[in-house]
């Protein structure tokens, strides 16, 4: 398959990572359970909520309110929580994290990589935690640009940040279905449809195929694996444009 610039036509390819990409969810777990411990005196758990597609900032504050504590004292203690979550997924993240990519993502990013299209990051970790997934799973070099939940006020929000610094690398601006958006949750759909997006949905995360799908993605796939139809899915905004 080559390159998309062919012809002129460029998309910006905004990926979320945490069981988009990657998943470490038994590590965010355990990082979340033991500094509610430390923190609150509480049993808590990531995934006694629903926190797919949102920021470090907004679970713990969610997992805070079901756990009783009230909204005063989580908020005088959540940067405190924010940099020891930092420290402590940090500490135990594997130095080899590349048995924890998700099936055809590495492949999916090789190939996106020898195109001209632009590809970014929004995760709702971190960006010392991202980096450091990044680094450790061999996927840093892929990405351009990478916008960070713990820096932005919404998952709206992170995608107007991408787009900005988008159009200050490459000196264009990307509308609607020149961008595409590729995500686990159906957060990252809706964020599709607020931007008009191509949505590109994969099953791999919290939410199931059925919440997937009501949610009515431009595609919704099992996974990465079936990389070329993904492809195909991210030239669709190609074939739209071209055909005007």
């Amino acid at each position: 398959m080559t390159s998309l610039s062919r012809g002129g036509c460029v998309n910006l390819v905004i990926f979320d990572l945490d069981q988009t990409l990657v998943d470490f969810t038994w590590l965010h777990d355990e990082t979340t359970h033991e500094l509610f411990r430390e923190f609150f005196g509480v049993d808590a758990r990531l995934t006694e909520i629903d926190f797919a597609g949102r920021s470090l900032t907004d679970n713990i504050i969610e997992l805070a309110a079901l756990k009783g504590i009230p909204r005063e004292s989580t908020m005088l203690k959540v940067n405190g929580i924010l940099e020891a979550y930092d420290e402590l997924f940090r500490s135990r993240l594997p130095r080899d994290a590349s048995p924890y990519v998700l099936p055809g993502a590495r492949r999916l990013l090789d190939h996106l990589s020898q195109t001209d299209n632009v590809l970014a990051l929004y995760t709702g970790s971190s960006p010392g935690t991202a980096e450091m997934v990044l680094a450790n799973a061999g996927l840093s070099k892929h990405f351009r640009i990478a916008v960070y939940g713990t820096k932005s006020k919404s998952r709206i929000h992170m995608v107007e940040l991408v787009l900005e610094t988008a159009e200050k690398l490459t000196h264009r601006r990307f509308h609607g279905r020149e961008m595409v958006i590729i995500g686990d949750s159906i957060r990252d759909i809706d964020c599709s449809k607020h931007s008009g997006a191509v949505s590109i949905a994969v099953a791999t995360g919290f939410h199931s195929n059925q919440e997937l799908m009501r949610r009515q993605p431009d595609y919704l796939f099992d996974s990465l694996e079936d990389y070329r139809e993904i492809l195909r899915g991210i030239e669709s905004g190609c074939l739209v444009r071209q055909g005007d």
